[in-house]
């Protein structure tokens, strides 16, 4: 018997702006959904359900996919869910396993967006894909909606450091919450948008450079801008998506260079700190996190993405 496993992702920068085509810096997480072939009773995943439609229009066996069974719970802090994309990873893993070795990731990629989208599209945001193509590749992506996602190397002079803000947030209720925002204050969010995309732009520009005496500067410097764009896009659409939490560690992180910022959609789950990458720096960061009320996670980014192997089960 085969199992199949996805890890979870990052959307380092370029939230809400990746959904008008700006690029986003995503990094995958070693928090991983666990696919396995079970005999016994499932849930009604409407993610597993749409993998078994899109495998089915593929040409695939929909009832191989209709038996898979996914653990998704390194997703979670006790009951707490974590922001780290698990509805993606069930959904890759499961894609992977449905289809079977060997392991073709192009196509386990464009079936796995199919059913997240179709899955997502029920609640009425789609997303951006930049999730599921973070847990079929792993390492660092630059994704851009309707181009092929590019790999980019994470800096070796940073380290990132996640931690969890204390709350749970829906991605889709933001991201209509901040729809509704730009409907009645358009120039606000827009100019906050546009200043999303630019920091964006920069990220995924330090991740590109040859050079790394220039990449990890260039990278803080670039978050730096993505955490004040975010700010200025809750200020413009009158949304609490950047915890206190957050607020402070990134004040606070001055102190050893760095900054901290939301993920994705923001207004609770995960935030990053982005240091230079010495022992010292990383101790002091953990207890500025704590001060600030966040919670450290002993998180690291994933280089393998999806995978599919024979279980000793």
């Amino acid at each position: 018997m085969s199992t199949a496993s996805a890890p979870g992702k990052l959307i380092v920068s370029g939230e809400y702006a990746v959904l008008e085509g700006a690029p986003a810096l995503v990094v995958a997480v070693d928090r991983r959904a666990v696919a396995r072939v079970h005999d016994g009773p499932r849930g009604s995943s409407p993610f597993l359900a749409a993998v078994a439609e899109e495998v089915a229009a593929a040409g695939g066996d929909p009832a191989r996919a209709l038996a898979i069974a996914v653990d998704s719970s390194a997703f979670y802090v006790g009951a707490m869910k974590l922001g780290l994309g698990s509805s993606a990873a069930v959904t890759v893993a499961a894609t992977a396993l449905a289809l079977g070795a060997p392991l073709d990731r192009p196509r386990v990629l464009a079936i796995a967006s199919a059913a997240h989208a179709r899955a997502q599209g029920a609640r009425g945001a789609r997303g951006s894909g930049a999730d599921i193509a973070a847990a079929v590749l792993g390492g660092a992506i630059e994704y851009t909606v309707a181009a092929a996602p590019a790999p980019r190397r994470w800096p070796a002079g940073l380290a990132i450091v996640p931690f969890f803000t204390g709350a749970s947030a829906d991605t889709a209720t933001l991201v209509a919450a901040v729809a509704a925002a730009r409907a009645v204050r358009p120039d606000a969010v827009a100019a906050a948008l546009a200043a999303i995309a630019a920091a964006s732009r920069a990220a995924c520009a330090a991740c590109a450079t040859r050079d790394p005496a220039l990449a990890a500067p260039a990278l803080i410097a670039a978050l730096a801008l993505a955490s004040a764009a975010m700010d200025q896009l809750a200020v413009a659409a009158q949304l609490p998506l950047v915890p206190a939490c957050v607020t402070r560690a990134r004040a606070a992180l001055t102190a050893v260079g760095g900054t901290a910022k939301t993920t994705g959609a923001g207004g609770g789950d995960v935030g990053v700190a982005v240091i230079p990458n010495t022992p010292e720096h990383a101790t002091a960061t953990r207890r500025y996190i704590i001060e600030a009320g966040g919670q450290p996670l002993d998180l690291a980014v994933d280089q393998t993405g999806v995978d599919l192997h024979a279980s000793a089960q």
